[in-house]
């Protein structure tokens, strides 16, 4: 990683490049449209990124004022891949094997035996509550059950994102429906106008996505996550 830029980074490339108004960069096949890698170093907004010539290394710069280089592997990107097809066929049609696959690539590989012993397939994956985990699953140690359910849950936004078709980086982290006014606030998260501001006034000066203090209330127009918006609702909405 280059660090130390002067400034927010609004440019890089080996060749032409796709702009993000997302913090993270989602690496696809072109010939299957399936998704391959989600990379998610960077803190602020990816301004652009673009592979080498005849290579698998990928820079991508962002508003955090870095620059990231990123080389891939062929086998590893294969099997990114197959579990990205299984989670746009929808993660409760996934076996035990893959409820297995997908403990280990979350850092929960320990888990492993005791959902195998459990039975948890992707139906029951998703239907998992801390009760459960403490209960059924004799999961005690009450961190290690927080982190689970966390992962859980950004599987089921994932999979509800994937159902909608719309992508989850156009959806409010609060309502989780289709912003019409994106604003950024100073956490560095996009939020609905209106979600927000209903946050803030109830007097939580907590961010909804870190739950550390806001250091302002401020909003400001994110007119690039507008247009990216108003783009795709051109596209989909004919």
């Amino acid at each position: 990683m280059w660090s130390g830029l002067p400034d927010q980074n609004l440019d890089c490339f080996f060749h032409p490049y796709l702009r993000s108004v997302d913090k993270s960069v989602v690496v696809y096949d072109t010939n299957t449209e399936n998704i391959l890698h989600t990379l998610t170093q960077h803190t602020r907004y990816v301004t652009t990124c673009a592979f080498a010539l005849n290579t698998l290394l990928l820079a991508t710069g962002s508003m955090d004022k870095t620059v990231n280089i990123w080389q891939f592997d062929t086998e590893a990107l294969c099997q990114a891949g197959s579990m990205e097809d299984q989670l746009k066929q929808f993660t409760d049609d996934w076996s035990e094997e893959d409820v297995s696959t997908w403990l280990s690539e979350q850092g929960l590989k320990d888990l492993v035996d005791v959902f195998k012993m459990n039975n948890i397939d992707g139906k029951e994956l998703l239907n998992l509550t801390k009760e459960s985990l403490a209960d059924d699953l004799k999961i005690e140690s009450l961190g290690l059950r927080s982190k689970v359910l966390r992962k859980i849950e950004e599987l089921r936004t994932k999979v509800k994102s994937l159902s909608s078709g719309i992508p989850d980086e156009f959806l409010c982290p609060i309502t989780r429906e289709l912003m019409k006014d994106p604003v950024i606030a100073s956490d560095g998260y996009s939020y609905e106008k209106e979600a927000i501001e209903n946050w803030i006034g109830k007097k939580k000066r907590t961010s909804p996505m870190t739950n550390l203090i806001l250091p302002s209330v401020v909003l400001t127009p994110n007119r690039t996550l507008k247009m990216a918006i108003d783009r795709w609702l051109e596209t989909h909405q004919k």
